[in-house]
C-alpha cells in the first residue's frame, strides 16, 4: 500500500504554529476517519486514533503536528507590526521573507522589511540581518495602527510564507517539515494497520506544541499510561553541512529513516526495529545520541513509570529554516518500517530484563 503524499501536500500548505495546530489536525482527522472510528480530539488539541482498544500492551505512536512560528506582540503608530517567536525561529534567516498572519477574516500577508544597504555604513553590512525579532518591523502595508488592527490583533499567529516546492528526484523542499512529516507519518501507519489483526492495543497521537515543551507529548503519554512508546520526528541530516559529521554522523538524504540508539532507547525496541528493517530489506540508518533528547520520546520514557522507546527519525536538511528538505522516499520506508515493526509486536513482548 502506497501512502497518498497528496495529503501531505495539503498538510503542509496549512499554517499550524505551535498553539495553533487545529487546522492540520482536522485535515488528519479526515483522512484517518472512515478506517479508524475510535478518533478524538482531547481537550489541549491533540489528535487521537486508537486500534485493537483494550489489548494488555499499550503501544504509543506520535507525530508532533506543530510547527516554528510568530505571534503578533506589538503595533505601532504607523501600522508596523512586530512579532514574537513560537519555538526556536533563527531570526536572521527571516530578513526579507514573506509572512503570513492568521488574520481575522483570512490570510493576511506582509514582509519582514530590512533597511537598504545603501544606508548602511560599512561596519553595519557586515551584520546584514538582524539577530532579534523585536528589531525587525513586518509590513503589511498598513498605514496607521487602527487600520492595522482590522486585520490582526494581539496574539494573532503567523509563519513564513514559503510552500512546496519540488527538487531534483523525490525530494522536497518547505517550511514546517518539522515536524508535520512525523505527523503524516504516524497517520498513514494507523491506515495501514486499520484493517490488520494487532497484537496490541495502538494509540496513535499527533501531538500540539512540542516545539515550547514537548506539551502534547506529555499529557497524552501520562493518559495512555502506554508501556511502549514509538515517536516520529526529524533529524539532523549531515551530507549538505559535512562539518557536522562528528557531531551527529553520517546522516544523508534518501539512504532510509534514522533509527535512535543510546540509552535513552530500548534496545529491545531498536533491535526489534532493525531486524524488522532486515527481515523486509528496508533501508535505514543509525545514529547515536549520549543523553536524553528534545522529542516526544523523552516525554515517553518519563511519564508515570516510563514507555520503553524507540525513536525513528526521517533526515533533513536545513532544520528551523524556511526551506527544510527532506527525501519522501525516506518517509515511505518509514512508513513501512514502523507499520511492520508494529504489526509483528507479541502480545507477551518482555522488556525487562532477565534475573540471573
Amino acid at each position: 500500500m502506497k501512502c497518498d503524499f497528496d495529503v501531505l501536500k495539503q498538510l503542509v500548505a496549512i499554517p499550524t504554529p505551535t498553539g495553533f495546530e487545529s487546522d492540520g489536525m482536522k485535515l488528519i482527522a479526515a483522512s484517518l476517519k472512515a478506517d479508524v472510528p475510535d478518533l478524538a480530539f482531547d481537550r489541549h488539541g491533540n489528535l487521537r486514533a486508537r486500534l485493537n482498544a483494550g489489548a494488555p500492551l499499550r503501544v504509543m505512536l506520535e507525530g508532533h503536528c506543530d510547527e516554528i512560528g510568530f505571534m503578533v506582540d506589538y503595533i505601532d503608530d504607523d501600522g508596523f507590526v512586530y512579532v514574537c517567536a513560537l519555538g526556536g525561529v533563527t531570526v536572521p534567516l527571516v530578513a526579507s521573507e514573506r509572512i503570513v498572519f492568521q488574520g481575522k477574516n483570512g490570510p493576511v500577508y506582509g514582509v519582514f522589511g530590512v533597511r537598504p544597504p545603501h544606508l548602511m555604513s560599512a561596519k553595519e553590512k557586515e551584520h546584514v540581518a538582524p539577530t532579534e525579532l523585536r528589531k525587525i518591523a513586518v509590513d503589511i502595508g498598513a498605514s496607521s495602527r487602527e487600520e492595522a488592527m482590522e486585520l490582526v490583533d494581539l496574539g494573532t499567529p503567523a509563519v513564513v510564507d514559503t510552500g512546496w516546492r519540488p527538487l531534483a528526484k523525490d525530494r522536497v523542499a518547505c517550511r514546517g517539515f518539522d515536524n508535520r512529516i512525523g505527523a503524516f507519518i504516524v497517520s498513514q501507519v494507523m491506515l495501514r494497520l486499520a484493517h490488520e489483526k494487532l497484537n496490541v492495543e495502538l494509540n496513535m497521537v499527533t501531538s500540539v506544541q512540542e516545539e515550547i515543551g514537548l506539551v502534547g507529548g506529555i499529557t497524552t503519554a501520562y493518559d495512555i499510561n502506554p508501556q511502549i512508546g514509538f515517536c516520529v520526528d526529524v533529524g539532523f541530516a549531515s551530507d549538505a553541512q559535512k562539518e557536522d559529521r562528528t557531531l551527529i554522523g553520517d546522516i544523508r538524504l534518501g539512504k532510509g529513516p534514522i533509527i535512535g540508539l543510546g540509552p535513552t532507547y530500548h534496545r529491545v525496541l531498536t533491535d526489534h526495529l532493525e531486524k524488522t528493517a532486515a527481515q523486509h530489506e528496508i533501508a535505514y540508518q543509525r545514529r547515536a545520541v549520549g543523553r536524553g533528547t528534545g522529542t516526544c520520546a523523552w516525554a515517553m520514557r518519563l511519564s508515570r513509570s516510563g514507555a520503553a522507546v524507540a525513536q525513528v527519525s526521517i533526515p533533513l536538511r536545513y532544520m528551523h529554516s524556511p526551506c527544510e528538505v527532506i527525501s519522501l522516499d525516506d518517509a515511505e520506508k518509514a512508513i513501512d518500517l514502523l507499520s511492520a515493526a508494529i504489526l509483528a509486536l507479541p502480545a507477551d513482548l518482555e522488556l525487562r530484563p532477565a534475573l540471573p
